[in-house]
């Protein structure tokens, strides 16, 4: 497929219309999405279908003032414009404390200016460049471990397990001695537990929630962090240490924090990268091969054009010939974005949506209602690559389509993120055709991140 092809336009008699809760007709109100155990487990199927339609709501939740923002202007004037006006909510960073600590992503100001700079050489285009093979070797690796008999197979497991294993050696040289299995049944009870909503984290006393989740969480993470701290207690008594992303991390924060508070800070970045860093991927992974398989002629498309990119050679450049098989890639981060909602605390008076903001006030972006909006997309509920033609992008607000955040605060390791899923998943579409399997109904679920409740079971059968 050359990019001469993208001008013919992907019309199926039927688009496909993927998975997601049906908006209820109002509000809930706090009180049923707390004691309900489908809402409180999936706030996703307790949206209201007005969210879906106006550009601007606004709730009261205990002592605090929610403003819900849909409007492209208003979130770039959230992200960007007046960005030093909103912070992180203080229950969003006591809900990432546990896991996250003082990391990159749970700190504000000075702090996480310094760590953005400390960080940022790490996923610039060139160095993302650099370990492309890796991410090809990785992708093969699956490949050759995947059945491809026609059976089921869980291809979210699947993502999991490989793009743990690229954190791992692109981070950390492969030596973090963490096993997949245990891993990811950890990340997973972690995922659980912090995401529900719970009273315990809203009065912020979520470290004595008394649930079955959140106790299963808590002792998650206290295994991966001592997992984690021995690894990177080790690595800092390395005279030979080698020369790698945590390496260099160590050594900065040792340079200008004493040496318990240099561990400390490695670790809560340690965890950020290798939790956080590999879900938001696997997750998109799954969600992006779950789209294809229920599509054919998309699927059709997107393999012709992997196998020409592949047969090239270099794996360097195959990100760069897969115009079509990106475009699935940023509609799937439409339907399923990776951060379901993002919250902001104003630090003083503001005006959004021509609505007074007040300071202490809850500014709340929803990426899945955004990305869904009646006015800003036409037939939002439907699978179109198409979305992301080049030519449909550039009629575009920016702020409308948000998957990795905006402003200042974008996620750091888009780029790697990106490039890494392209290549996996032009991989398997490579070596595999993707099928529904027969009674299993795909449900999302939003709880730390967005990911497939129960996994993601196809028909893989081998080309």
């Amino acid at each position: 497929m050359t990019d001469a092809s993208l001008t013919y336009a992907h019309v199926p008699a039927v688009r496909f219309r993927p998975s997601a809760p049906e908006p209820l007709e109002r509000d809930p109100g706090l009180l049923p999405m707390l004691f309900s155990p489908r809402m409180s487990r999936n706030v996703l199927t307790a949206i209201p279908r007005e969210a879906f339609e106006r550009s601007y709501r606004q709730v009261k939740v205990l002592n605090l003032t929610y403003h819900g923002i849909n409007e492209p202007d208003a979130i770039k004037r959230v992200f960007l414009d007046n960005a030093q006006n909103y912070r992180r909510p203080g229950f969003v960073k006591r809900m990432l404390q546990p896991i996250l600590g003082d990391s990159l992503l749970n700190t504000e100001g000075d702090a996480w200016r310094g760590q953005r700079r400390l960080m940022a050489g790490t996923f610039t285009p060139h160095a993302v460049d650099a370990v492309t093979p890796l991410f090809a070797r990785l992708a093969e690796r699956s490949c050759d471990r995947t059945p491809g008999d026609g059976g089921p197979v869980d291809m979210a497991a699947e993502a999991t397990r490989t793009t743990l294993e690229v954190i791992d050696e692109a981070l950390y040289s492969g030596q973090t001695g963490m096993p997949f299995q245990e891993v990811s049944s950890l990340v997973r009870d972690v995922m659980v537990g912090t995401g529900q909503l719970r009273l315990s984290l809203l009065l912020g006393l979520q470290g004595l929630d008394p649930g079955a989740a959140q106790r299963r969480a808590r002792r998650a993470q206290r295994i991966l962090a001592q997992r984690m701290g021995g690894f990177i207690r080790a690595r800092a008594a390395m005279a030979d240490a080698p020369d790698d992303f945590i390496t260099r991390l160590y050594r900065t924060f040792a340079s200008e924090h004493p040496h318990d508070e240099a561990i400390q800070l490695t670790l809560d970045n340690a965890m950020t990268f290798f939790v956080a860093g590999h879900e938001t991927t696997a997750n998109g992974l799954a969600w992006a091969v779950y789209l294809l398989a229920s599509d054919d002629q998309a699927q059709t498309w997107a393999r012709e054009e992997s196998l020409a990119a592949w047969r090239e050679g270099d794996p360097a450049l195959v990100a760069e010939r897969l115009p079509y098989l990106r475009m699935v890639w940023e509609e799937t981060l439409r339907l399923y974005p990776p951060v379901h909602r993002i919250d902001r605390e104003a630090l003083g008076d503001d005006e959004l949506c021509g609505q007074r903001i007040r300071k202490g006030d809850q500014v709340t972006i929803w990426p899945w209602v955004l990305h869904r909006h009646r006015t800003l997309w036409d037939e939002p509920d439907l699978f179109n690559p198409e979305n992301f033609d080049p030519e449909a992008k550039l009629g575009r607000h920016r702020y409308q389509y948000i998957p990795f955040g905006a402003g200042p605060r974008i996620c750091i390791g888009m780029g790697f993120a990106q490039t890494e899923a392209l290549i996996i998943l032009s991989r398997w579409l490579a070596t595999f055709r993707f099928a529904p399997a027969p009674g299993r109904k795909v449900e999302p679920l939003a709880d730390f991140t967005l990911r497939p409740q129960g996994g993601m079971p196809l028909l893989v059968e081998r080309i």
